[in-house]
C-alpha cells in the first residue's frame, strides 16, 4: 500500500489518470471476457441439460413402449398356459374316454361269449417274469426304486398291484406306457393278475397321459392320497362313470348312502332303461362300495376295489 502510495505521490496527475484508466480498462476486458466466458458456458449447459432432457423424454418413450410389450408378453402367456390347460384336460379327457370304450368292448366281448381277447392264460409265472427281465433295457426303460412313481394313480392299481409290480423292476409311469399286448400278458401272469384287467382299466394309457403330465406338471401328480369326501360323488365308486353317475342321480340316487341302500336289481332296471350301452355294466359291488364309503372305512374300500375289474367281482 506504501509503495502504490509512493508511486502516485511521484506521478503528475495526468499520469495518475492514465493508470487509472488501464487499469479500469484491463478490468473492463477482464470483467467482458468472464461475462463472455460465462455466458458461453452457460449456453453449453443449456445445450447438454436440453440433450440430457431429450434423452430422458426417448428413454421414457422407450420405458412406455417395453411395459406395453411386456404387458401383451404376459397376456399372451397366460392365453398359451390357459391353451395348454385346456388342451391337457381333452388329452386327459380322451384318455378317459378311450379307456371307457376299451372296457366296454371287453364287456361286450363277454356277454356275447367271445373269450378270444378277453381271457388270457396265466401260463408259467417264473417264465414271465424271466421274460420281463430281458425285455429290461431294450423294450422297456430300466428304472430303480430311487424313480418311483406312484402307480396307484393309475386306476386299477391298488397298494398290493404296486408291490408286485415293484418287485419286477416295474417302478415308473413311463415303463407302464412302453407296455405292448405281449407285455401286458406277460406283466398279467408275472403278478398272477385276472386275465384283461390290464387292457380293461387302460394302464397303458392311463400312463402315457401321467408320464406327460410329470414332464409337463410335475406338481399335479405331488397329490398325497386322500380319502374321497363329496358323498355326492358317484364316480368314486369303481365302474361308475359320469355317464352312469347322471343315470343314477336322475334315478333318484343321490349319494353314497341312496347307493349303499339301493338294490342291486333297481341299479340294473336304471342301466337298461338307458339302452344297451349301459345294460352291459354289472352293478352287483356297487352298493357294497357305497356302504364302506358311506361308512369311511376308507381303507377296506380300497382293498375292496383293489382286484375288482371295472367295478365287477374277478371269476
Amino acid at each position: 500500500m506504501d509503495f502504490l502510495t509512493d508511486l502516485f505521490t511521484q506521478l503528475s496527475i495526468r499520469d495518475s489518470l492514465l493508470v487509472l484508466l488501464f487499469l479500469l480498462i484491463a478490468f473492463l476486458i477482464g470483467l467482458i471476457a468472464g461475462w463472455l466466458y460465462w455466458r458461453r458456458r452457460l449456453q453449453d449447459l443449456r445445450t447438454e441439460l436440453t440433450s440430457t432432457h431429450d434423452t430422458l423424454n426417448q428413454l421414457r418413450t422407450e420405458f412406455d413402449a417395453l411395459k406395453i410389450k411386456l404387458a401383451n408378453t404376459e397376456e399372451d402367456l397366460h392365453r398359451a398356459n390357459m391353451d395348454a390347460e385346456n388342451f391337457r384336460k381333452k388329452f386327459h379327457s380322451c384318455e378317459e374316454e378311450k379307456g371307457q370304450l376299451r372296457a366296454d368292448i371287453y364287456a361286450l366281448q363277454e356277454a356275447a361269449g367271445d373269450d378270444s381277447k378277453a381271457s388270457a392264460s396265466k401260463g408259467d409265472a417264473a417264465a414271465a417274469r424271466q421274460n420281463l427281465s430281458a425285455a429290461m433295457g431294450t423294450r422297456i426303460v430300466t428304472a430303480t426304486e430311487a424313480d418311483k412313481d406312484d402307480l396307484k394313480l393309475i386306476n386299477g392299481v391298488g397298494p398290493f398291484i404296486e408291490t408286485k409290480l415293484n418287485a419286477l423292476g416295474l417302478f415308473t409311469f413311463q415303463q407302464i406306457s412302453q407296455f405292448d399286448d405281449d407285455l401286458v400278458e406277460q406283466v398279467t401272469q408275472a403278478i398272477e393278475f385276472f386275465p384283461g384287467r390290464i387292457a380293461r382299466d387302460n394302464w397303458v394309457g392311463q400312463a402315457a397321459a401321467l408320464y406327460q403330465t410329470k414332464l409337463n406338471h410335475p406338481a399335479a401328480l405331488v397329490k398325497a392320497e386322500k380319502d374321497p369326501s363329496n358323498p355326492n360323488d358317484l364316480k368314486v365308486v369303481e365302474g361308475i362313470g359320469p355317464k352312469i353317475e347322471q343315470l343314477l342321480k336322475a334315478g333318484g340316487i343321490q349319494n353314497w348312502s341312496d347307493l349303499a341302500a339301493a338294490p342291486v336289481s333297481r341299479l340294473q332296471e336304471i342301466l337298461d332303461a338307458a339302452g344297451d350301452r349301459y345294460r352291459i355294466h354289472d352293478p352287483g359291488t356297487w352298493p357294497r362300495q357305497a356302504e364302506l364309503l358311506a361308512k369311511g372305512d376308507f381303507a377296506a374300500f380300497r382293498e375292496y376295489t383293489d382286484f375288482l375289474q371295472g367295478g365287477k367281482s374277478p371269476g
